[in-house]
Order: structure tokens, then sequence, then C-alpha cells
């Protein structure tokens, strides 16, 4: 398993003969084949905006071999590194401070340590030039003549930031490896700080040359620490912040108040005395905020007058002060903020800071406790809307998303007439439940199916409606059908129908009853609490729920209130546990679009489809699907069933977001992809995938399933997470190979599509039911719990 320490690069391919990596920012893909490197000579790669550290570091399989990604002088390299290797180049001049003769650290390679004893290696350790943390205790018995302390410093190994402290424990004969990131953010020019020990950092005046010990870690967040006196204002009489230091990912401050220096733990806004009442309003193409902005710390009045967004790179205007020398108004004055310049690039949410002239201090707040999640204005830019807002922390933040529809000022006003009326229903003696799919734009999963059965089969004390906008292409029949029962999106009643709503019923979040993202306060609010039953539109044992873009979804980490979800059988109640849902969250039903599921007369498909690999995005969305593994993968089907006869039969389902640019980049095959994967699914009488849950769709419509699992040991890095199906559990045979694919394929066509009983047995422990009962078992439900 390989180590990534940063995200500017991709990771498309490794394996124990190349290294695939993309870089978004330069837009640059680079492969590595580990046969052409020269062991213990780098090679350079590219210019990049990164301080020197590791980026990347792995085992090359079946060999003691590593590679290794770094970047020295804003430089990029990589390296093949013998693990046999006992005399390093210096690639950097990393300093090894010894305190002992004998027993000492020496450096064995790019950044591996050994320590010794003599000739006698005690200890190998590794990892000074990552940022990740380390703090390592090991047993050993050394003997350390003269010393009667119970802690002995060893060894201080030191590159820039990063240094390796090596301390002994006399009384539990223990030595303990340790890394500290220090770093001078901002350094002044007559004071020094360095680390002392594992604990400690030193802190010099070099004029008065008065020593200050302190222990870093014990350092308060609110109670500042005097460093030195009230005879040191003099040497600093023009200063407030005089150093910025950061230990350990946290921010260190040194500043001075009116009765000497102090040292203070991360708050900008002790340090500063920072004080705003500020608004928003937007005029033309710009955002003003204006309103109240003072410093009132000793030498701060006014130096802190810069906007930032994202980082100290991007400044954005400057603090306004129309009364600059009438001392009650020149606290009193205005940022004017292009709404291009909020702008970056293709990151919709960043966040904005105040700083002086050349680095951010501390975030933007508009008064001392800004609210979270709050909204402050919007602003339509072109076919993009633009929103100022607190995030989940607090902060304020730029976002920028497609402009829609519900921000016009007419949709605004429905909202706000909805709202009043709503006042009006708050007596009412029936629920009233809202039923939708993704954005309320569709009508062909679990949600329609549920409420197709509780129009036509229930008699219910509830008012149920169907949300869907008018655009779709199946909402004439299903108005025509169900006539109020249908809410067209947008609409007055659709806004009224959220305000009333009792649950929502959906296959989809909440927020789907209108958008995928919403920042429109108090209609926002009302969506998060309305308790919402989960259809699910597919049976989550497919991708891993513990990979990092899974987060979201996790019970203690996701805002909407999620009253229960539907799931397929105990097995994947699993994957919940892991989300941290309980078995009451649950309920066991099965899916209700599988009901319906089935495959059309004459179906003869062989559907490929590959899982989403969100890590590709950058090369897709720049028109390089080319270079992407999942482009490749593609190819290579498409070649092997080429060379079988089979490209009739094949049929290619790209993931939606990734459809419109494998079908522009194979113009030639077009005849043979399908942007419509609920289409695909009923014509498929052979389904592959690697990661795809649609899997289990195909598998209960009929289709003969197969894993291909060529890729899975790249799949599985990439994910940072092990995938729940397996080759104990995968109900359908596995290949790792197109030429297994193939024979699989064959197999499957021979036997006229009959799907073996150890897969059928494995099926069903997926998913329990295969009685065409999932919707009645729901509403069933909904009927039992008194919801509809």
């Amino acid at each position: 398993m390989y180590k990534l320490y940063h995200n500017f690069i991709e990771i498309l391919n490794l394996d124990e003969h190349k290294l695939v990596i993309y870089i978004d920012e330069i837009e640059k893909l680079s492969t590595f084949e580990f046969k052409e490197l020269n062991v213990n000579d780098s090679k350079w790669i590219c210019k990049i905006d990164v301080k020197d550290q590791m980026i990347f570091e792995s085992t090359i399989d079946h060999s003691n071999e590593m590679i290794y990604l770094y970047a020295k002088d804003q430089n990029l390299y990589i390296l093949k590194e013998s693990s046999d290797m006992i005399q390093p180049k210096q690639i950097h001049s990393i300093e090894i401070n010894n305190q002992f003769e004998k027993i000492y650290v020496k450096q064995l390679g790019l950044d591996r340590y050994g320590l010794y004893s003599g000739e006698k290696e005690l200890l190998l350790f590794s990892g000074l030039l990552n940022v990740d943390e380390i703090n390592q205790n090991y047993k050993m018995d050394l003997a350390i003549e003269g010393e009667e302390k119970r802690f002995v410093d060893i060894s201080f190994i030191i590159y820039g930031l990063f240094h390796f402290v090596i301390t002994y424990d006399c009384q539990n004969k223990e030595l303990n490896v340790r890394k500290i990131l220090f770093d001078v953010m901002q350094e002044h020019k007559e004071i020094e700080v360095t680390v002392n020990n594992r604990n400690q950092i030193k802190i010099l005046n070099k004029v008065t040359e008065q020593k200050k010990i302190v222990n870093f870690r014990l350092v308060p967040t609110y109670q500042p620490l005097k460093i030195f006196g009230k005879d040191t204002l003099e040497q600093f009489k023009e200063d407030n912040i005089l150093n910025i230091l950061v230990i350990n990912k946290q921010r260190y401050y040194i500043y001075v108040r009116t009765n000497g220096v102090y040292l203070v733990r991360g708050n900008p806004y002790l340090v500063t005395k920072h004080t705003s009442r500020l608004r928003i309003f937007s005029l033309f193409n710009s955002f003003y905020v204006y309103g109240r902005l003072t410093h009132y710390a000793y030498n701060s009045d006014q130096k802190y007058e810069y906007l930032y967004i994202r980082n100290s790179e991007h400044q954005l205007a400057k603090f306004t002060r129309p009364f600059r020398k009438i001392k009650f108004l020149k606290r009193y004055g205005f940022f004017k903020i292009s709404l291009n310049d909020l702008d970056l690039d293709s990151r919709i949410h960043n966040n904005l800071f105040v700083g002086n002239d050349h680095r951010i201090i501390h975030s933007l707040r508009l008064k001392k406790r800004d609210k979270k999640v709050k909204t402050y204005i919007t602003k339509k830019n072109g076919d993009k809307l633009q929103v100022l807002r607190t995030n989940l922390f607090g902060n304020v933040t730029s976002t920028i998303i497609p402009y829609s529809e519900e921000y016009s000022l007419f949709s605004k006003v429905k909202i706000k007439v909805a709202s009043i009326l709503s006042s009006f229903y708050k007596d009412k003696k029936y629920g009233v439940n809202l039923f939708f799919e993704k954005k309320s734009d569709k009508a062909d999963e679990s949600a329609i199916r549920v409420y197709d059965y509780v129009q036509e089969n229930c008699q219910t004390d509830s008012k149920n409606y169907f949300i869907l906008n008018k655009k779709s292409s199946a909402y004439p029949a299903l108005k025509a059908k169900y006539g109020k029962g249908i809410i067209p999106k947008y609409s007055l009643r659709h806004y009224l129908s959220i305000f009333n709503a009792s649950y929502f019923i959906s296959s989809e979040l909440s927020n789907h009853v209108l958008n995928d993202r919403l920042y429109i306060d108090h209609l926002r609010e009302r969506i998060m609490s309305v308790p919402l039953v989960f259809l699910q539109h597919g049976i989550m044992f497919a991708k891993p729920v513990d990979n990092p873009m899974a987060f979201g979804f996790h019970k203690d980490k996701n805002q909407y209130n999620i009253y229960k979800s539907v799931i397929s059988s105990e097995l994947e109640a699993g994957e919940f546990y892991k989300m941290n849902y309980d078995r009451d969250d649950l309920i066991l039903t099965g899916l209700a679009t599988f009901d319906h599921a089935k495959l059309v007369e004459g179906a003869d498909k062989i559907a490929f489809m590959p899982t989403y690999r969100y890590w590709e995005e950058g090369l897709i969305y720049t028109n390089r699907i080319e270079e992407t593994s999942y482009y490749r993968v593609l190819i290579k089907i498409i070649k092997s069933f080429e060379e079988a006869g089979l490209l009739d039969r094949l049929l290619i389902v790209p993931h939606n977001k990734f459809s419109q640019y494998v079908y522009q980049n194979l113009p030639q095959y077009k005849h043979i992809i399908s942007d419509n994967p609920s289409e695909a699914l009923k014509v498929s009488k052979v389904f592959i995938t690697d990661y795809s849950s649609a899997i289990y769709d195909a598998q209960y419509r009929g289709a003969y399933p197969i894993f291909y699992w060529e890729e899975k040991d790249y799949l599985i890095r990439q994910y940072k997470a092990i995938p729940p199906v397996n080759e104990e559990n995968a109900p359908g045979p596995i290949a790792y190979n197109t030429q297994d694919l193939i024979r699989i394929v064959k197999h499957a066509i021979d036997h006229q599509y009959v799907v073996e009983d150890e897969y059928k047995e494995k099926y069903l422990k997926i998913n329990s039911f295969n009685d065409n009962q999932n919707t009645k078992r729901i509403t069933d439900f909904l009927k039992e719990h008194q919801i509809i």
C-alpha cells in the first residue's frame, strides 16, 4: 500500500512495473516504468510550488526497492531507492545532531535512518520528510553513562520544518521517536525560536539575550503566557505580532501587549483584539462588506486591512475607510469585492480571511460569533449563483454553484408566501407525505413505485403527493393519472407542501426535494427537519462505505433527519453499522424498484459498467479522458470483445458523470454506448462490473452477473478502503483478466445464462427477497407506523 501525503497528485495506476500520476494544476500526466529508473538516481518531473518534503512513497512489490516522489527547491522528482543502500546521497541537507558518541543516528537513504550503538544496529525508522504525525516508543536497554536525568535526548534530526527528537527514558528503559513539525511563518529579526526538546521551544531575545524555555504543549488558548517583561516594549514599539509559529499544525503567536511580550496558542482574535460588526449588500458586479472593522490590540490599529480568499496568495480587497482621520468614525468602512475575483477555479467553496498586506491573520467575521450555516447573500452572475455564507464551522465562505430557478425573484416570493400560508395548516389533522426522486426531475425509481402502490391500493389518512419537474418526460402521463397528486416542481404548491410535510419518502436524500445544494436558509432548515424514509436506489454492498468520499452519509456526520433506511439483507445492514447506524434505523423490506425490474423480451446485450472513479474527474473534465484508467479499461474490454466476435452484443454503460465524454471520444463505437443505465439494465442478459451495485439489479432481472477484477488492487488503493463484496461472497464468477472474462461470457451464453446455484445462494444473502413484494412490505411499514 502506498502513502500519498498531498492531493495535488492523483495516483492513476501503481503496480510492480510502473507508476502513473496526474498533476491537476498543470494538467500533466506522467508514466514511470520502474525498470527504466536508475537505482538511487533522482529523475526530474516538473516545477511545483511546494516546500521541500516527501510527496509519495511505496515499496515495489517483490523487490527490495522503494519509489519516492519528493519536492526539492520547488521541483518534483522521482527516486527509485534500494533498501541495501547505506551511504545516501545528500539530496536534502538533513542535519543530525547526535548527543553521544557511542549511541548515534545515521542516515541510510532519502528518508530512512538507523540508531546504532557502536556498530550494532538498534533500530530502523523513517518518515521525517512527510507531514504525518510520529510518536513511537520502543523498549530497549541503553547504557547512558554520566546521566542522572530520567529523560535524555539522544539525537536531533532536522530538515526545514521537520524535526525528529530521539529521547530515552532511563527509568522505563524506553526509546521515544517523536516528530515535530516546526515552522516560523513570520519571523522578527530580533526574536529567535528553536526546538529545545520534544516538548519545549526556546525563545531568545537577540538584543537583550534573555531566554525563555516554554513547554509548547501547555501553552493555553485563552490565557496568554508572558515571556518577556515590560522593559522590552521600547524594543518593539512599532510591532503587534512579532512571530507566528506553526507547531504540529497549530499556530502560536508571539505578540506585544502594553505590559510585555506574550505567547498564545491559536487565538488570533485575542492577539489582535478584533471586533467587527459587518453587513453585506450587492451592487452591479460586486459584493460590499461594510460596517465596523477594528483591531484594538497594542500597535494593531489599521494594520489588518486586507481581505483574502483561500490563502495568502489571493488578496481580494483593502478595507476603505472614508473617515480615516475622524476618531469615532474611522472604525467604519467597506470591502468592495468583485464577483469575478471570487471565482478562482473549479472549487465550489473558498473561505475568506483578514490580514495585513502580505499574510492572512484570521478568518473574516461579520460579528463576534457568526451563526453557523447561515446564508448572507446570493447573487446571479451569468449562469452561476454566487453566495456568501457561513459553513459548519462558522467561517465566512464564498460558494459558487450553477444558477437554478429557486433563486429567481418569483420563486423567492412564492417561498415567502408559502411560509406564511403554512402557518394556517398548523392544526391540520392529517399528515402530508412528499415522494420524490433525484432533484425532483425524474420518476423511475423506488419513490414512484411506492407512490403508485399507495395511490392504487391503500386507504390512507394522509395526503400524499409526488413532486416532479414539468420538463420530465414522465410528467404528462403521471399528471393525467394522478391529477393534483402530482405537484409541479418550483410551483407555489411545491414550496407550501415542503413547509407542511410530515415525512419525505424518497430514493434520494432530503435536499433532492428541491436541489442537491440549497442556500435559502429557512427553506433548507425546514427540509433538514422533516423525517426521511430513505428508499435507496441500490443495494449498499459494492463500493466501500468507509471510503473518504462516503463520509457525508455517516450517521454522525450527515445533517438530515433520516428516520428509516430501506435495506435488502442483514448482510447489507452490516454496511450501515459501519456508518454508525443502529438496527432500529433500518427496515428490512428490499428495494421497491426491484419489484418492477425485468428484462425486455429478446434482451441479449452484454453490458459492461465500470464504477465511478472520482479521482479521475480532473482528467476527464479537461478532455483528457484518453489518459485515464477508466478509458483504458473501456478500450481493453471493447478490443477483447471485438477479437472474440462479440462486439455486436457488447453494451458500454459509462457512469452518468462520464458518459458524454466517453461518447465524444469513442465516435467509432457510439452504437454500443448507452448513456441511460436504467434502459441498459432492461436489455442486458449478461452484466459485468467491478464494483457497481447495479449488478444486483441486473441479477434480480435475470441477467448473468460477472465481476471483472483485473484492477481490484488499484481500485482498493484509490478508495482507501476495502469493498464489502469479495471472493468469498460475490454472487457471480470473477474474472481477473480479459481472457477469463471472455471465457466466462461464452460459458454464460452456452448455458442459456443460467446462474449457478452457489451464486444464487450468495445473492440471497445480499438481497434476501425475490417475491416482488418489496413495495408492499414498505407500504405495510408506512401504515404500521401511521405515516400514511
